[in-house]
């Protein structure tokens, strides 16, 4: 069942904000807006017209989000957010990041944001997770890690829905200025320190484990089904003691 978690109690301090310089040197690694855009009062992308993806990508994006915020709806300090825009260089408009998910602590989490700025956040996002299309998979795979790494980025997660690579859930994590890839669990799952949630497939779908007990988080069709069935157990159970008590009557009468 999905259940509210606060957020983990060992973020780090506050990491440096990230050096200038650093969307010229990861040119390729960056977000660029798919025309028409919408702009802020400042003159930053916050709305466009995004490729449409596959109803896998669509679904898996959907439980992300779902999930997330149900977990941490009642923690003002955190915020989660699906292709949200990440800005990390004041002025620079095209230094611009758009991950499929991504969480950060220890920010204002309450209200509507048209974009993450690092420079009013005062950090960057603690976990960034992207889902590998047929469009993005080269540039997440192979060119976004250099980026996120730079930025301080904690986790860079990247999960694959196109059947083509293994293992399909790659997690990289900040170790000494470097990233480090995150090893699987006994579960098959790999741990997210940032979440204290193991990420798995089931069935061939994204999911989230919880650690101290290994249940799967369900998404919302799923949840529904449990509860039907939970319902429909319990209406049956009802029953069979009604018709004993009806039976004991009789044979009492």
């Amino acid at each position: 069942m999905m259940q509210t978690r606060p957020a983990p109690s060992t973020a780090p301090v506050r990491p440096p904000l990230p050096a200038p310089g650093l969307a010229a040197l990861h040119a390729q690694a960056l977000y660029r807006p798919v025309p028409p855009v919408d702009c802020d009062d400042d003159g930053y992308p916050c709305g466009d017209s995004k490729t449409v993806e596959s109803t896998k990508h669509d679904r898996t994006a959907g439980y992300l989000g779902t999930v997330m915020r149900e977990r941490y709806r009642d923690q003002v300090d955190v915020c989660v957010a699906s292709d949200l825009g990440v800005f990390f260089e004041r002025g620079n408009r095209a230094a611009l990041l758009a991950p499929d998910f991504m969480i950060a602590i220890d920010v204002d989490g309450r209200g509507d944001r048209p974009s993450f700025k690092v420079w009013d956040e005062g950090r960057v996002p603690d976990l960034a997770l992207e889902l590998l299309s047929v469009h993005t998979w080269r540039r997440d795979l192979r060119v976004k890690p250099g980026l996120y790494r730079d930025l301080g980025v904690r986790e860079y997660w990247t999960v694959e829905l196109l059947d083509r690579f293994s293992p399909p859930i790659i997690g990289r994590r900040l170790r000494g200025g470097k990233y480090v890839d995150i090893p699987s669990e006994a579960s098959g799952g790999l741990h997210s320190e940032v979440l204290d949630l193991e990420l798995c497939m089931v069935d061939d779908e994204f999911r989230f484990r919880e650690v101290d007990t290994g249940e799967i988080i369900p998404d919302y069709t799923e949840l529904t089904d449990m509860r039907r069935a939970e319902s429909d157990a319990r209406q049956s159970a009802e029953a069979r003691v009604a018709a004993l008590e009806e039976e004991l009557g009789r044979l009492k009468g």
